[in-house]
Parts: C-alpha cells; structure tokens; sequence
C-alpha cells in the first residue's frame, strides 16, 4: 500500500505495528513544515500509547502548539502532525473542532484499543474505507486499497449510475463495490476490542443554513474581505516552494492578488495556453502577474499533447471523471517550475456565485416544473414535446425532471446533471439500472442532497448544492488526484471553513448585488485587481479546448476507449451518444465522459458483476 502510494509523499516512508499485530498504519510523506526527520509518519506520542498517520496540512497548528504547551504537553517538532496527535490526548475524539485546514488523518488509540478516522469539512483531502470479511482498511487512493489484496475492482452499479448522472461518483459510494468514501465533516471509530461489526460515520460539522443579516452592505464587504487575507495568509504557511495557479479568471485573480496583499515576498504563479483561440485567458493571467510581480510561468497545451498523455492521466484516475485533465497539466507544470505547494481559486464559484446555470436556472427551472406540474395533463404533454423538440441534452433532462416531484434538488440535477435519467437506464441497460438503487437511481441522488429548506435564499441553497455536489465529488477529487500524482500540494483558502460558513450565512441579496457573477467578491478584493479582470464579465472557466480536440486529436483514442464500455454500457447507444455530438446535438462532455470511462477502465482492469 505504501508503494502505490510513492507519487504522494516521495519524501519518506513510515510503518508501524501494533505489538499484537492486529493495527498497522502507513504513510508516504510529502514534507512541507518541519521538513526533518521529527516529523516523520506514523508519529507516536511519548509513551507510545498513540500512533498517528495524516495526510493534509493544519493552518493553525502554531496556535494549537502554544495552547497545549501551556497545558503541559511536550512537542519534538515544529510540524502540524503533532499538533493533531498531541490535541488528541488533550481533548480527544472533540480535536476535530480544533482544527483548521485540509486533513485526512487516523489515530490508533492503544489505551481505548479504537482507531479515529477523520476527514476535513469541506472534504479536501480524501479518505476511503472497506469493511471486508478479513479487515478493516482505509486508505487515501482506491488504489492503495486494492493493492492490500483485500478489496476487488467489481465496478458498483450504483457507483456507475452515478457517474453517468453526474459526471463524477457521488460519495459516499465509489465506482467498486464494496468501498465508501468518509463523507466531509466527519468522524469513524472502530472499537478493535469489541464484537465485530460496521463503523458508523459520525457528522461533526455541516454547512450552516441560518442567514444573518449584516449591518449594511458595506460591513458584508468589509468582513469578506478581512476573512479572504485571513484565509489567504494562513494557507502560505509552508518551509518548501510555494505557488499559485493562475488561470486569468476572477477566483485565481484573487488569490493571487491577495498573495501580494498578505506578503512581500516573491511569489510564483503558473498558467495553461492554448493555441486554440477563445480558449486562453492569457490577457488577464499576464495583466495579474504584471501588477502582483510574480515569476509567471506559461505552458502552451495542445491536443496532440494530450493525446499523447491520456493514458498516462487515466491510470493516474482512482475513479472514472469528466474533469481533471486540465489540473493535471497545470500541476505538472507547478512542479516543473519547482513547486511542491500551489494555491487555487477552487471554490470561489460555488461561494460567490459564479454558475449562471445553477444559481439563476435552479430557482427559474423549479419554478417551471411546479407551474407545469399545477395544471392537469400539462406535464406528460410537456414531457413528450421537450423530447420531441429537444432530443438528447439539456431539454431531455428538463422533461425527465418533470417526471418526479417539483424540489430544488431535482430542478439542481436537471441543471447540473451530465446525461438524464431516461439516458442513463438506455446506456447501462434495465438489469443495471435496478441494480443500481431499488427503482429509481436518479431519485436517490435527489433525496440524499442538501434539501434544508431555502426560504426566500435561493442563492445560499445553490451555494450548498454546488459544495457539497459538484466541488466535493469532481472538482475537490480530481484536484487531489491529479496534483498528488505529480507530488504536489494543492490548497484551496477559498474553501477556508470560517470563510464558508460567514459567506454562507449572508443574504443572498448582498451577494447578488449589482446582478453581476461574483459581485460581492468583486467588491471585496477590486481594489487589487488590474482594470481589465475587474471590469471582465463573462465567465470562461478553466476548460481545455476539448469540443475541437474530441473532433481532431482525441478522437482516435476516444473511439479506442469506446470498445472498453462493453459490459459496462450498451454499445448501440454510447454510438448513438457519438452520433449525436457529430451532428452538433450535444456537448462535448457527453462523449467524453463515455470514452473516459472506457479509458479508465482499459488502465484499471475493472470489472462489472
């Protein structure tokens, strides 16, 4: 397991055993505070009774440090690690709370014989588990699991569903059967001791739904932007190279400004570009390197690149996405330029609003489907045309929310779902799709979201959707994946938990005010921002030029991949998906996603039962 681990931590290697040989932890570290030998993994504590492993980084580990000295506890290391072992003998399984950071970290306690599992709120860093008939095991990467000869490559049904749903598998499940993801913001203990039986999670945070309204617009603004060079200024904290990606958009822009705001020392920044016009933000990312003064460094991609690289970054994938390639690049790119922690605007979209889809076409969507499903006979009528004009896309997936119950979380899956329903039963077949969940897949994923009630706030809904969807599942992961497989530290001050929750807990009015995207971090960080991001406002996003590549350089592989389906997916209908997007009936996303799957599959010898 720590082999398959190396590209995560090619710094040092660690194993402990328990004496009666019943626990044994594992770590491949990546160092980056207290780089010497003190902060090795797994740590112990000084009698031995406790032994840690941890994957992450805690900001406020010198705060912890100075509150458990004067309570007696004795440090060996300056490192964050400690920090979370040590608090554990002060406070216990509550040590969570303490923490501030991106952490995924189990303790094996030998006075209670429990081992705690824990992961972050905003579930930055992963962690995954499988209960099998021999043991208990977790691990960071899926891979890490399979190579402990005790969890198969059996592909979940559920798992598939819901990848083709979304775009990416929606935890806690996994694409194989068998093994779970620790959902965000919470806690697993196993007693080792006791009878055998499942663990079971336990929440210890989740997003705040209150909303407070602030003294004036101006004190909202105030307070974000105090929170952002908090955020940001904490998340520098590091004793190798540190970076940032810098797209050229608004959330990026930010960071990066906010960098310079925050310290007056050199700070680098690394960028994609594109030969494909309209893809590019060059413009911007230059005008913010120019006025921060940062070692910019650009890297030119191109399709035959990337064909060239797919099957290298598929076997890098723990599970089937339509994201990543381009965090890939970006990373590798980082750590060629001597990086080994990058910051990224990840997460300002879903905090501030930066998805017209969602956070304008929720409430409007939901709105259509209660009007339709209040008249008699409208709704199956309305169904039949929006098949008939639509065909395969956006309108599909419309009609076949009109064949459920009128809730944000359905009206949220018919805008930010990757194929409807109706699609997915047609490529995995009846006998999969039952498999899947008993009756109804989609509906499960609809029952399982955020559905607290949005009052008058619609925008702090779609905030908490995007979260704890889109940004947990897709982006979050492949983040972690892809960065990791290039040894490098990636972290995300927009997700900053204090920054969330107060974000969060403001009116969505002072949020949307003026109606542009984003508009409350505009006006929290303009004033470091060059004239020409600021005053930009359609939204790009970090994309590749894929809807060009997939008709040029990718398409040779991709039809490659598509044999690899079989089993998985009908073939008549991933050729129909194919024939489609040739005819300009659908995004590219849609063959891609299909052809990522066979890809994933071709380099991880999954199988379906």
């Amino acid at each position: 397991m720590a082999t398959a681990m190396r590209h995560r931590g090619p710094d040092d290697e660690g194993l402990w055993l328990s004496d009666d040989g019943r626990v044994g932890l594992v770590n491949r570290r990546l160092a980056i505070v207290d780089c010497s030998p003190n902060g090795h993994m797994p740590m112990r504590n000084h009698d031995g009774t406790a032994c840690i492993t941890h994957n992450g980084e805690v900001y406020n580990a010198a705060e912890l440090r100075a509150e458990l000295t004067a309570l007696g506890h004795r440090f060996r290391s300056t490192g964050d690690t400690e920090a979370i072992l040590r608090g554990y003998e002060a406070w216990g399984l509550s040590v969570v709370h303490r923490l501030r950071g991106m952490f995924a970290f189990a303790i094996y306690d030998g006075r209670q014989r429990r081992l705690f599992l824990a992961r972050d709120r905003l579930g930055i860093k992963p962690l995954y588990y499988s209960v099998t008939p021999e043991a208990f095991v977790f691990a960071s990467e899926l891979g890490a699991l399979q190579v402990s000869g005790l969890v198969g490559r059996t592909v979940s049904p559920a798992g598939l569903v819901g990848y083709l749903l979304l775009g990416s598998v929606p935890g806690p499940l996994t694409i194989y059967n068998g093994v779970h993801a620790l959902e965000p913001g919470c806690t697993l203990s196993l007693d080792i001791a006791g009878p055998a039986a499942a663990p079971k999670p336990h929440r210890y945070w989740t997003f705040p739904t209150d909303v407070v309204a602030p003294p004036s617009s101006a004190a909202a603004v105030g307070e974000v932007r105090s929170l952002l060079e908090d955020a940001v200024r904490c998340h520098l904290v590091s004793d190798v190279p540190l970076g940032a990606f810098l797209s050229g958009g608004l959330d990026s822009s930010a960071v990066v400004t906010l960098m310079r705001a925050v310290t007056g020392g050199p700070i680098r920044t690394c960028s994609m570009v594109f030969e494909e016009a309209g893809y590019s933000e060059t413009v911007y990312a230059r005008a913010v390197a120019s006025a921060v003064g940062t070692e910019h460094t650009e890297r030119i991609v191109t399709g035959g690149e990337v064909a060239g690289a797919l099957d290298r970054i598929l076997r890098t994938m723990d599970q089937p996405t339509v994201d990543g390639v381009n965090t890939y690049f970006v990373a590798e790119t980082a750590r060629q330029a001597g990086l080994t922690v990058a910051l990224s605007g990840l997460g300002g979209d879903e905090l501030f609003g930066g998805y017209p889809n969602t956070f304008a076409g929720v409430p409007g969507l939901l709105r259509a489907l209660r009007v339709a499903q209040s008249v008699p006979a409208a709704a199956p009528v309305a169904r039949a045309g929006l098949r008939w004009l639509g065909g395969p896309g956006r309108w599909a997936k419309v009609a076949d929310a009109l064949e459920r119950p009128a809730t944000p979380a359905s009206a949220y899956l018919a805008c930010r779902g990757l194929f409807p329903p109706a699609e997915v039963r047609m490529l995995v077949g009846p006998e999969l799709w039952e498999a899947a969940a008993v009756g109804d897949p989609a509906g499960r994923i609809v029952s399982e979201m955020d559905v607290n009630g949005h009052g008058a706030d619609w925008f702090s809904w779609v905030s908490r959707a995007e979260l704890s969807g889109y940004t947990l599942h897709q982006l979050l992961r492949d983040t972690d994946v892809m960065s990791m497989a290039h040894s490098l530290e990636v972290r995300v001050p927009l997700l900053d938990h204090r920054l969330v929750e107060a974000v969060l807990r403001l009116p969505g009015s002072v949020k949307r005010e003026g109606g542009r995207p984003k508009a409350l971090l505009v006006r929290a960080v303009g004033d470091l921002l060059p004239p020409t991001v600021r005053a930009r406002r359609p939204k790009q996003g970090f994309v590749f030029p894929f809807e060009r590549w997939l008709r040029g350089e990718l398409r040779g592989v991709c039809l490659e991949w598509q044999r690899e389906t079989g089993g998985l997916l009908r073939p008549d209908v991933v050729a129909q998906v194919w024939r489609a997007y040739d005819a300009g009936r659908l995004h590219w996303s849609r063959p891609w996603a299909l052809a990522a799957l066979g890809g994933w599959r071709d380099a991880t010898a999954a199988r379906v039962s």
